[in-house]
């Protein structure tokens, strides 16, 4: 129980830190259109989600044991095959992109990740010395609404 609080506070403070999460050995940065919170006002959007991982230790190598990202799982993105490992300062980067043709379909992306308008998309990397987690935030709101009811123009 107290490991499933640790991981949720940890992601909780990856989306109030500026979309970094750091950890003894690793680090890593989730951006969605180079944001870590963005917010659809138009459709058909096409999201490009982006992971940079990175090899923190001043020292040493650094090994990642393993990974998970479900939106990336969910869109077929093949994540390297662990354990691999990365020379300090080394980085490594993942991507994928989804387009949603409608606020509907938004809603529907979001809600496989949570209840509500919004949702949470994060990268996890367990190593030996424990986990990093980084976050992203989507924000689907109404055509309508959007741009002081400009959301219709195209």
């Amino acid at each position: 129980m107290m490991r499933k609080w640790t991981i949720a506070a940890a992601a909780a403070a990856a989306i109030a830190g500026a979309g970094a999460a750091g950890a003894h050995e690793f680090a890593c940065e989730k951006t969605v259109e180079g944001e870590i919170v963005h917010v659809v006002e138009r459709y058909p959007a096409t999201l490009h989600f982006k992971v940079v991982l990175t090899n923190t230790h001043p020292t040493d190598r650094s090994v990642a044991l393993s990974m998970r990202d479900d939106l990336f799982a969910a869109l077929g993105v093949d994540l390297p095959a662990v354990p691999f490992t990365l020379d300090v300062g080394q980085s490594v980067e993942f991507d994928a992109a989804v387009t949603v043709q409608n606020e509907s379909e938004c809603v529907r992306l979001s809600h496989a990740q949570a209840c509500g308008g919004s949702f949470d998309d994060t990268f996890q990397v367990l190593f030996d010395g424990g986990v990093a987690q980084c976050a992203v935030r989507i924000v689907c709101t109404h055509n309508e609404g959007a741009g002081g009811g400009k959301g219709n123009d195209r």
